[in-house]
């Protein structure tokens, strides 16, 4: 794909995957709220297995709500790409410069990559996080991804795209050439990374 880096990349949310995400909560809600209220025959009362059962109807149930939250209230770019940084309203409500960009890695978990963003701690403290990020950053680190995550979960755009337009972006500003259009391919050395 050609991009030219002096040009904003705007990615907008897609109701179709949005509504996909939503149904799947549905589901999983309702499965847990099944085991929750034992409708399974081999759901003892007071089991370990009621417990998780009424845990997961919680965390599937806020997780359902968050997403059509989020189908509902978002309007317009979703995240914005630019010659000099990157921002996903999910992740904070400022741009996060390339300059405090150390690396981009990819960290997977359960089968779903996730861009890491290596920020600068000052830099980090200076943006305004949203109450989620802020709520899984120390979760997200435990698990590997040490960084801000940005995803491409409900997004018009496929995790490659997405990580590939980054690092062309990150790369163009890292060589002072924004002005010109640069090539990039998925495929190819991600060069940046995360210490």
């Amino acid at each position: 794909m050609s991009i030219d880096t002096h040009r904003a990349v705007e990615i907008e949310a897609s109701p179709i995957r949005m509504l996909g995400f939503a149904a799947l909560g549905l589901l999983m809600t309702a499965l847990s709220a099944a085991i929750a209220v034992r409708a399974f025959p081999n759901v003892p009362p007071d089991s370990f297995a009621e417990f998780v059962g009424y845990a997961a109807t919680v965390f599937f149930g806020s997780a359902t709500l968050l997403v059509v939250w989020r189908a509902v209230t978002t309007h317009g770019p979703v995240v914005t790409i630019t010659g000099e940084g990157i921002r996903d309203i999910r992740v904070a409500a400022e741009f996060i410069p390339w300059s405090a960009v150390s690396g981009i890695a990819t960290w997977e978990y359960r089968r779903q990559r996730v861009m890491v963003l290596a920020v600068d701690p000052a830099a980090e403290a200076g943006l305004t996080l949203t109450r989620l990020t802020r709520w899984t950053r120390g979760a997200n680190r435990a698990l590997g991804a040490d960084g801000l995550c940005v995803t491409a979960q409900g997004l018009k755009i496929g995790f490659d795209d997405l990580l590939a337009t980054s690092l062309v972006y990150a790369r163009a500003w890292q060589a002072g050439a924004t002005a010109a259009p640069t090539r990039a391919d998925p495929r190819e050395d991600r060069g940046l990374r995360a210490p």
